[in-house]
């Protein structure tokens, strides 16, 4: 069983955690990335690299926080801030692939260029993997393997919708992937088009140097800053007490925090949709822009001229110099044929978003396919804990009928929710599914007898990636220790040596107090991402 070797398409964070996830349970990983870095969207460079799909700007910082989005069983280091640039993210997963040994198992500069299952897949699962050396299309080498993890990434190919008129458009055209910083926009009058983190992101910094930023939202957008009350990180709102709480509660407690900071109806931000059924922009920014007209807010774009764009309300800006495109990525799944892996969310058939349900063998995953409001690295590593196991036959899937039952249900779901089949999962709820499925979930009733404290905070407290290595295959010794002390440890760059040594000192009681009052009460009356 531990001889099998396991083909893994990208060194990006998926990638890299499925390295791992192989070496922990004996396989023989072979990591092929096309490029000559680990790192995939954090990487930097100053122009897009071939076959790239989403790419940084340079004032990229995370949305994310530090102990939100580690790997479970490597921490950030304590003297990090909350939310990082993007170079120290890569620095991470640079650390991460030395801490564990993986980068000789990455092949650079080899692009897979196609995937098949053999002649005997029936009976054996294997695939044949065809590699290239990048930027070469001759010298094709064949390779057998008894798996493959996919990990080349939602964010694949950037999307530019077709608005009519816009090959005449004789201003400056770019997706978001392309933009690095504001200064080619210097004095320029600049449409942005989109309402999501990127589009916020871009609009506000472009709106220092431009004469004049719009920002085109197709339906609006929920804006919510990164910190939430005393300076906390929002997305450690997300903890388990919270899961069962009901939709229209948690939309009404989005919408209260959105408009808290920027009344949505005041500023051109409205948006038809509860916030759970759209897409949620995390800037802390674009208020300011709004409220001194650097950025001013307009509806769907309708059409382009060779000089100006015209908006669904009949508006038009003249003397546009550029658009931005922030429009999102699509799917590509090019080494793959369509019947195993379509580059249409549509007619993608995984179950529970990583094994394609008509396969024979379940020697296929996909590590990474989807987005969600929060942290992605966690998901990706139990993705990838899951699917080695199963690729062993330690975890067993359902029968074909079963899965596919589930997909229908999950795509039903996703079309109620957004119209359409978007691949985005309720963050704690889908990382717990997962969990469950390898034995790692963390559980009240087991912890409480064991460490109360931490039973308490597991459930209460935010869910952090750590609380997955407390219990089932595979642990971190240390992860009790820095389950209990994550939450400090988010602050910790800025508090003094006297505040921490008075709070080292918190009874069990005390947390628990905290816990229930503070933790639930603030959840519902106050706020929840």
């Amino acid at each position: 069983m531990g001889s099998k070797r396991v083909a893994i398409i990208g060194a990006g964070v998926s990638g890299l955690t499925s390295i791992k996830a192989c070496l922990e349970e004996g396989l023989q990983p072979v990591c092929f990335e096309q490029h000559e870095d680990l790192g995939g969207v954090w990487y930097y460079s100053d122009d897009v690299r071939p076959n790239q799909g989403a790419a940084m700007y340079r004032s990229l910082i995370t949305n994310s926080s530090k102990e939100m989005m580690s790997f479970s069983d490597f921490p950030f280091p304590k003297d990090t801030p909350p939310y990082l640039p993007y170079h120290r993210v890569h620095t991470y997963l640079q650390d991460y692939a030395q801490h564990f040994d993986l980068k000789k198992h990455i092949r650079f500069g080899t692009q897979v260029s196609r995937i098949e299952k053999t002649e005997d897949f029936d009976e054996t699962g294997r695939w044949e993997v065809r590699t290239v050396q990048t930027g070469y299309s001759d010298g094709e080498q064949t390779e057998i393997f008894d798996a493959i993890m996919v990990c080349n990434g939602v964010f694949a190919r950037p999307y530019v919708p077709d608005v009519p008129g816009l090959s005449d458009f004789a201003g400056i055209t770019m997706h978001s992937q392309e933009y690095r910083t504001a200064q080619q926009f210097r004095g320029k009058k600049v449409v942005v088009v989109g309402a999501g983190n990127s589009a916020g992101d871009v609009a506000a910094e472009i709106a220092q140097v431009a004469s004049q930023v719009y920002l085109s939202l197709r339906d609006g957008a929920w804006v919510l800053p990164r910190l939430a009350q005393a300076g906390v990180p929002r997305d450690m709102m997300l903890r388990r007490v919270l899961m069962g709480m009901p939709e229209v509660i948690v939309n009404k407690i989005i919408k209260g925090e959105a408009n808290a900071r920027v009344c949505h109806d005041n500023y051109g931000l409205t948006c038809p949709a509860d916030p759970l059924k759209h897409s949620v922009m995390a800037n802390d920014e674009i208020g300011y822009r709004l409220a001194t007209g650097q950025v001013v807010t307009k509806p769907q774009l309708s059409r382009f001229t060779q000089h100006a764009a015209r908006f669904a309300d009949g508006s038009t800006v003249d003397g546009l110099d550029a658009v931005v495109f922030a429009t999102g990525f699509n799917l590509a799944f090019n080494f793959s044929d369509k019947s195993i892996l379509n580059n249409n969310a549509e007619d993608l058939s995984l179950y529970k978003l990583v094994f394609p349900a008509e396969l024979t063998k379940p020697t296929l995953s996909v590590i990474g396919c989807l987005s969600t409001i929060g942290a992605h690295p966690p998901i990706y590593e139990l993705q990838a804990r899951w699917a080695v196991r199963v690729f062993l036959g330690l975890n067993k899937l359902p029968d074909k009928e079963t899965m596919l039952k589930r997909i229908r249900s999950d795509k039903q779901e996703l079309k109620q929710r957004f119209g359409y089949v978007k691949l985005q999962m309720m963050n704690v709820p889908y990382r717990d599914d997962i969990a469950e499925e390898i034995g790692v979930k963390p559980s009240f009733w087991k912890l409480l007898p064991r460490d109360p404290k931490l039973a308490f905070l597991c459930y209460f407290g935010p869910a952090f990636s750590v609380q997955y290595r407390l219990l089932g295959p595979h642990p971190w010794s240390g992860a009790a220790g820095h389950a209990k002390s994550a939450l400090t440890n988010t602050l910790y760059p800025f508090r003094s040596p006297a505040l921490d040594k008075e709070q080292s000192g918190l009874s069990l009681a005390k947390v628990v107090k905290f816990l229930l009052l503070f933790g639930v009460l603030m959840a519902v009356f106050n706020r929840f991402m």
